[in-house]
């Protein structure tokens, strides 16, 4: 069995020309069901049971020698035979041992997976184990910088809790997450480099973002944002990935390389970004009870934003809208004199249905969209064509 992976991956190792690989593709497309070989979000996680009794291998061995790491860490450091301190002496110094816990004990996990990534991403592209390794990477990244940022606090703050006219507690807070953001979005960003992996790319944008997340609440004060502001800065990002996402696909308009998956995952990371933004800036303030007013607002941006995903061809935007689609059709079905079981009952109904009409009529649907949508060329190939 066959799939775009392997055909891309045997021109790229120079096992077929591109010219050879494209009419295979023809050939699989004329044989087999088109919707397997061409669809641009066909997920490609799985090879064989392997994958998943692999993965589960890694995330339990990375669990075991983080926990081996720490508790070799606080040893090390003689943590535990170490008495409640007496003096601000000793609790200085306790304080900096368990800095130093935090900013070490990640290292081992990091050099672990990235010398097992070396091979079941680098050399056996193994997807799923691959992806899995990429997150103990990115994650431990972040702790032991987040770690390191901890030497910004002076120990006797540590210990104390008080604050000091020269210190600011919550700035080295904000510090912390600038570090932990920033290391994650180094780590993910070597991961793509090295090993080209799609879903890093995701890790990536959420870095990113993170940072961005952290400077908003960092402007704002300890207060936080409001949710007017919170809203306009995730909805920015979120068009900024999209459209990181659309760049990817514009190079790929056929989606048959490895840049429809980099773009896949971009568009993940950018859908609830979106869906979240105009949901802050709609609703406008706090966790207020959604009117009726706001669930057909709600409804008229998520179809819009339904018609866009059948544009570029993406389910995954439709996907990250379906909670926010479901909770605004409820507001909607309760307040036109359903009630109970009954609102919930016409609701499933009613998404369920279009979810299943949708994705079993895609292409048919997306036909008809694509009408209102020029087929030439950028936004051509932002939008590409149906094959008949």
């Amino acid at each position: 069995m066959f799939d775009r992976t392997d055909i891309r991956a045997a021109v790229e190792a120079g096992a077929i020309s591109d010219e050879g690989a494209k009419r295979f593709e023809a050939f699989l497309k004329a044989r087999n069901d088109p919707e397997r070989m061409l669809d641009p979000e066909n997920l490609r996680f799985l090879t064989n049971f392997n994958d998943v009794f692999l993965t589960i291998g890694i995330v339990v061995l990375m669990t075991g020698l983080g926990f081996l790491s720490a508790i070799s860490m606080i040893n090390l450091m003689g943590l535990p035979g170490m008495t409640d301190p007496e003096t601000l002496q000793e609790a200085t110094a306790f304080a900096g041992k368990i800095k130093m816990v935090v900013l070490l004990a990640p290292i081992p996990m990091i050099v672990a997976a990235w010398l097992l990534a070396e091979y079941f991403c680098g050399k056996r592209r193994l997807l799923l184990p691959s992806m899995a390794l990429s997150g103990f990477i990115v994650w431990a990244s972040s702790i032991a910088a987040a770690g390191l940022a901890t030497f910004l606090i002076p120990d006797e703050m540590v210990i104390s809790g008080s604050s000091r006219g020269d210190f600011n507690p919550f700035q080295v807070l904000t510090g912390m997450g600038y570090a932990g953001f920033a290391a994650a979005a180094i780590a993910a960003g070597a991961i793509f480099w090295r090993f080209r992996l799609p879903f890093s790319l995701f890790l990536l944008a959420g870095s990113i973002a993170g940072l961005f997340y952290t400077a908003v609440v960092q402007a704002s004060g300890i207060q936080g944002p409001t949710l007017m502001l919170g809203g306009a800065v995730t909805l920015a990002i979120g068009l900024a990935t999209l459209a990181a996402a659309i760049w990817f696909d514009m190079k790929d308009p056929t989606r048959s390389t490895r840049n429809s998956d980099h773009a896949f995952w971009l568009h993940m990371a950018a859908a609830p970004q979106i869906i979240f933004g105009v949901r802050a800036l709609v609703l406008g303030s706090g966790f207020d009870e959604a009117s009726t007013q706001f669930a057909t607002v709600m409804l008229i941006v998520l179809v819009l934003f339904g018609v866009i995903s059948l544009a570029i061809n993406r389910r995954a935007l439709i996907v990250s809208g379906l909670v926010t689609f479901t909770a605004s059709l409820w507001v909607l079905v309760n307040n036109s004199g359903w009630s109970g079981l009954n609102s919930l009952m016409l609701t499933a109904l009613i998404v369920g249905g279009s979810i299943v009409l949708l994705g079993g009529g895609w292409r048919t649907v997306r036909r008809t969209v694509l009408k209102a949508f020029p087929q030439d060329g950028v936004l051509g190939r932002i939008f590409p064509p149906e094959p008949a």
